[in-house]
């Protein structure tokens, strides 16, 4: 089972569906005439089941119309129920209670398809309507014929043909099927796939595109088409990138081709109200970032020259010592020569020598991983208070200086950013990876960079601790740097968010890797002890100072 929202795939009605053998059913259900919605969940989960059971072989839609193949989807639920209701007899008690269909519903279609689906299902409903004596009668007289489905659609369609002659108008998208519990019947209808070669046969002009590799010469002396599209009639697709002849280390397809389509990936999403996961509920798309003028870079650099000059001596103690010898041991590797004569000297003299004569080499390294994730959101291009800059732009700044400060000690590091307009569309960019040097192209996406959507924090603190846990480093950190609480455009609750990012913190840190989050919020001490942990982020108030503090606060995390 997968639960889905208000934003089913059919929005059809918002009935749940099976699809791929899963069912999907609502994470909520209200009330209904008295019965409560944890007894509704019940049925719809039972009446889904029982077509995944029971229905073993689709039914072909061809040839009928809208009215048949709603008479034969109402004769299906109908058989799949009985043969449920065989095995489990309480199930017709759970599925009759919500049948709320009278003899007075005589009106419309979908009246009609109600007081029938009430008929085949409760014995005691008395309905003096000969349409639905009739299709009682039928089913009945294919009780010893269940386990074949085509008799749904012997049935269906037999009724269907009566039903017509009462000239009731019909329209498929009202005239439905008012139980609450049933799904959309999507499951069993197999539809015809379109045949190309018997489309041109009758007539329709059918166009294939036809993809050839071909070599470089061949690209290069064709004559290029402006006005041709995705519709194009070939596709010409080379088998190595072609650069252009003044030769920059930029292909044409950099240049001037469409970004190609990365595969997404998903990750569930905790529920604070169910207290469930939702499986596989986010989307996490990774976009290339897109470069800017390096001059931006320089500048933050020049700019920033003394803090630079004043980090150095807090960098030169970060630096691995090589092998260091520990003094006096009692258990060591090697004699210390130096306490050896002392102790001889003691005893020489009559006093009680130290017993701390050995030592041992220790190798000092640095053994850390740091992952830094900005968030991109449309607020980081707010202007900081008496300031001209804003506060993407004191972000890029402070991500310049950390990163030479990390080049310079010689830890491994990448710098990812992250914006989201709803669940599924989690925007992740990658501007500098752990095996990239620090060199001109992630300074150029750097300076690229921009703000824009919203902040869906826990799939992306997901999506960098899946980078952080490729690394073999024993230490793996991820610092996280956000102007504001998570939030997003398909969520209200202000609770849901910050929730599944405490969680998310959670799954990361039994990975393995520590979450610290460095929050330009004045007001983030309500919120953003409870996601990282008291000891686990640092609020700057005074964000013109992040440039300043962000080096010193990798310092102190990885003395």
């Amino acid at each position: 089972m997968r639960p889905t929202s208000g934003d089913f795939e059919s929005r059809e009605g918002h009935r749940p569906y099976i699809a791929d053998y899963l069912l999907h059913l609502p994470d909520a259900v209200d009330d209904a005439a008295g019965v409560p919605g944890l007894e509704i969940y019940r049925a719809i989960a039972a009446h889904c089941a029982a077509h995944v059971v029971e229905t073993r072989r689709p039914i072909c839609a061809d040839a009928l119309d809208p009215l048949q193949v709603a008479l034969v989807s109402l004769i299906e639920d109908a058989r799949v129920e009985a043969l449920a209701i065989r095995r489990f007899p309480g199930l017709q008690l759970l599925w009759s209670r919500l049948h709320f269909a009278t003899p007075q519903m005589s009106t419309s279609i979908g009246g009609h398809l109600d007081r029938l689906a009430r008929s085949l299902l409760d014995p005691a409903y008395r309905d003096d309507d000969p349409w639905i004596g009739e299709g009682r009668a039928l089913f009945g007289a294919a009780a010893e014929r269940l386990d074949d489905n085509r008799i749904s659609r012997e049935i269906g369609v037999a009724l269907a043909q009566r039903l017509a002659q009462k000239k009731i108008p019909f329209d498929p998208r009202c005239d439905l099927q008012s139980a609450p519990y049933r799904d959309d019947n999507r499951y069993f209808w197999q539809f015809r796939e379109f045949d190309p070669v018997r489309a041109a046969a009758a007539g329709y002009a059918t166009l294939r595109q036809v993809r050839r590799t071909v070599n470089v010469m061949e690209m290069v002396n064709e004559v290029d088409v402006e006005t041709a599209g995705d519709d194009a009639q070939e596709v010409w697709v080379l088998a190595s990138e072609l650069f252009p002849y003044e030769d920059r280390g930029t292909s044409y397809n950099e240049l001037e081709g469409q970004e190609p389509l990365p595969d997404p990936y998903h990750y569930a999403e905790w529920d604070y109200q169910i207290q469930l996961e939702r499986p596989l509920w986010t989307t996490v798309v990774e976009k290339r970032a897109r470069p800017g003028d390096l001059q931006v870079v320089a500048d933050i650099a020049a700019r920033y020259r003394r803090e630079i000059q004043r980090m150095r001596f807090v960098l030169d103690a970060l630096q691995p010592q090589g092998v260091q010898r520990i003094r006096k041991l009692e258990d060591g590797d090697e004699i210390d020569l130096d306490a050896s004569i002392a102790g001889l000297t003691d005893i020489r003299l009559g006093h009680q020598p130290d017993p701390r004569i050995m030592m041992r080499s220790v190798r000092r390294t640095r053994d850390l991983s740091i992952l830094v994730l900005l968030d991109l959101s449309e607020s980081t291009n707010e202007r900081v208070h008496a300031q001209k800059c804003s506060v993407l732009d004191l972000t890029r700044r402070a991500c310049v200086l950390l990163a030479d400060a990390i080049n310079k000690v010689g830890d491994p590091f990448a710098i990812h950013g992250f914006c989201s307009d709803g669940r599924h569309e989690v925007a992740y960019y990658r501007f500098k990876d752990f095996a990239e040097s620090w060199d001109d192209q992630p300074k150029a996406r750097l300076a690229g960079m921009i703000g824009q959507l919203s902040t869906r924090m826990g799939a992306a603190i997901r999506h960098a601790g899946h980078h952080l846990g490729r690394q073999r480093s024993a230490k793996r950190l991820l610092l996280v740097i956000t102007d504001g609480e998570p939030a997003d455009v398909d969520v209200r609750d202000p609770q849901y968010l910050r929730q599944d990012a405490k969680k998310a913190v959670e799954e990361v840190a039994r990975a393995g890797v520590t979450a610290f989050c460095l929050s330009l919020d004045p007001r983030a001490d309500a919120y953003v002890s409870r996601i990282f942990g008291q000891r686990n982020y640092l609020v700057v108030d005074q964000v013109e100072r992040l440039p300043e503090r962000l080096p010193q606060l990798y310092a102190g995390l990885t003395r």
